[in-house]
């Protein structure tokens, strides 16, 4: 355990372990799962029949191998890994709002694919962006929305790009290859900046979080006027904004199981 941690209860994490390796190796047999996470065949035994009776694992009729089981899975689905993020979000968000004295908001890759926005806040000036909590945005127009379109493999991205882009203000992107390019940037730089594409006078720049497998699970977004936002300004939001991800990231990987 490492220093200073607090004591944890050493049955539920081999249990948790337990439920860790069959996730791991839908073959898995007791005999197996004891070796995996180092317990007498006999305790893993007995953890392995709690968990079944509890409904987090199920022994394959006529056979010794383990699946998760069908309470685990419900479990699982009634999750909302989005509630997870914004609230972990939250402290940070407020500190970078504070930081930059602009409004930030926290959007969420969704189920179907989008980008919902879960969370904002708001920064000091009388004028600022109005309430986006509960909406979606073109994506090719929009600084996070080109952050998930930067994730895209070629066939994803050709998808998207057979719609028509659609022309919100003069300086919106409406061709594929200014898009392409425009994202090839936002993949080298690893943030994305939108100057009047969405609404004339709003400029914004977007990070991602992404989990431990490089997968993007949000964005963070720094919005203000562009008098305000000018390219100075949004190269120094976009770092703050990153410091920010990668706190956020960082609490995600120690609720997802720190070092025992």
């Amino acid at each position: 355990m490492a220093q200073g941690s607090p004591k944890l209860n050493q049955s539920v994490t081999k249990a948790i372990s337990l439920l860790r390796a069959v996730a791991q190796d839908g073959a898995a047999s007791v005999s197996a799962l004891s070796r995996t996470v180092g317990l007498p065949r006999a305790t893993a035994l007995r953890m392995i029949q709690t968990l079944e009776r509890e409904g987090f694992l199920l022994r394959v009729p006529g056979a010794d191998r383990l699946l998760l089981g069908p309470e685990l899975v419900r479990l699982a689905r009634e999750a909302d890994g989005s509630v997870v993020l914004r609230e972990l979000a939250r402290g940070p968000l407020v500190d970078l709002s504070e930081a930059l004295r602009e409004t930030v908001t926290l959007s969420v890759v969704a189920p179907d694919g989008g980008l919902d926005v879960v969370h904002q806040v708001d920064g000091p000036h009388h004028l600022v962006p109005r309430n986006w909590v509960g909406q979606r945005f073109p994506m090719h127009a929009s600084s996070s929305g080109k952050v998930l379109l930067a994730t895209y493999d070629e066939e994803r991205l050709a998808q998207f790009l057979r719609r028509p882009l659609t022309r919100l203000t003069p300086f919106t992107i409406t061709t594929q290859r200014a898009l392409r390019n425009e994202l090839e940037q936002v993949r080298a730089r690893q943030r994305s900046e939108t100057v009047d594409e969405l609404e004339e006078g709003l400029s914004g720049v977007s990070v991602g979080i992404f989990d431990q497998a490089g997968i993007l699970l949000g964005t963070i977004n720094v919005s203000g006027l562009s008098q305000r936002l000018d390219e100075v300004r949004r190269a120094g939001a976009a770092e703050h904004a990153q410091d920010a991800a990668r706190a956020i990231g960082d609490a995600l990987r120690s609720a997802g199981g720190g070092e025992v």
